[in-house]
């Protein structure tokens, strides 16, 4: 760039491309080597290599994992909430509002029961993350969206079907 100072006289474009280096002239026809066949035979060895390789490493073992975990975070998280559901309003009905009110093999019940909702929430945050490791990756993406779903709907319903029976039993 030339200087904003005006009182100086200012180089021309032809005086700036004269400071530029020379860039060789690009033939007028260009010109391809030609493969040997050794070459060709090469590639496609190599070619057929990175397929086999890729084909085994795109197992869906990972997808199918995913959907393991999800589908185990969500059973448990449902039982859990069935038996804490089921039992709380006749607890508080024949204990009183309070949790220390309860006896004590309920509240450590109602200790283990939230402890596997606990469990069950790590689950199903592992198959959340699995699952979308194995739809980016193809491997499992069929299955890697199922585990998605199923790990981020299993919360609601658990947490609704607690509310509906802790009501209903009350």
């Amino acid at each position: 760039m030339t200087s904003t100072d005006f009182s100086f006289p200012q180089p021309t474009d032809d005086e700036l491309a004269a400071q530029q280096p020379r860039v060789p002239a690009a033939p007028a026809h260009p010109v391809y080597a030609t493969p040997l066949s050794d070459d060709l035979a090469q590639a496609h060895d190599t070619a057929d290599a990175r397929t086999d390789s890729a084909a085994s490493a795109k197992s869906p073992t990972l997808g199918k994992a995913a959907v393991a975990l999800s589908i185990v975070a969500m059973v448990l998280s449902l039982a859990a909430s069935v038996i804490l559901g089921a039992t709380v309003g006749p607890s508080e009905a024949a204990s009183g509002y309070f949790f220390t009110d309860t006896p004590d093999w309920y509240q450590t019940l109602a200790i283990v029961l939230v402890g596997v909702q606990g469990l069950c929430t790590c689950l199903g945050i592992t198959g959340i993350i699995l699952g979308i490791t194995a739809a980016v990756t193809g491997r499992g993406r069929t299955p890697g969206n199922i585990a998605i779903s199923v790990a981020a709907i299993a919360p609601f319903v658990s947490f609704g079907t607690f509310i509906a029976l802790s009501f209903i039993a009350a």
